[in-house]
Parts: structure tokens; C-alpha cells; sequence
């Protein structure tokens, strides 16, 4: 779980197939952006769906990667 939560915020490149530098392209920004986005309500999500959980569940589903695949998961066993 420590892990889960402690999890950061990666950039998506450096550089683009000529070896050039990205970061600072305007369209990265936004996609940057959008992605940082993303990744916090998804981190939200994850962290809503465990907390409402019993404990002897938590260590079955903290190990997905993404909310929707939890979720998924959750409606497989659960329907």
C-alpha cells in the first residue's frame, strides 16, 4: 500500500526520436499537463476504492495499475 500511495508523477520523454530536446515544445507542456491531470484523479480514484475496502481485500487489488482496471477487476468478482 505504502508503495501505491507514495508513487510520483512521471515525465512522458526527454527527447525525440532525433535526439532532440522536447520539454520545452508547447505541445508537450499541454500533454505533459494533461497527463499530470490524469494521473491525479486516477490516483484519487484508486485511493476512494481502498479506502471503502475491508482490509483482507485490500492486498488482492492494491497491485493494479489504474482505476478503470480495479474497477474492472472489482465487477469480475463482485458482478
Amino acid at each position: 500500500m505504502v508503495e501505491f500511495l507514495t508513487a510520483t508523477i512521471y515525465a512522458l520523454v526527454d527527447k525525440d526520436e532525433c535526439g532532440k530536446d522536447v520539454i520545452a515544445l508547447e505541445e508537450y507542456q499541454e500533454k505533459l499537463k494533461a497527463y499530470q491531470a490524469w494521473f491525479k484523479r486516477d490516483w484519487f480514484a484508486c485511493y476512494t476504492l481502498l479506502s471503502c475496502m475491508h482490509d483482507d481485500l485490500l492486498g488482492e487489488f492494491e497491485h493494479y495499475p489504474t482505476a478503470k482496471y480495479m474497477w474492472d477487476r472489482l465487477k469480475i468478482r463482485f458482478g
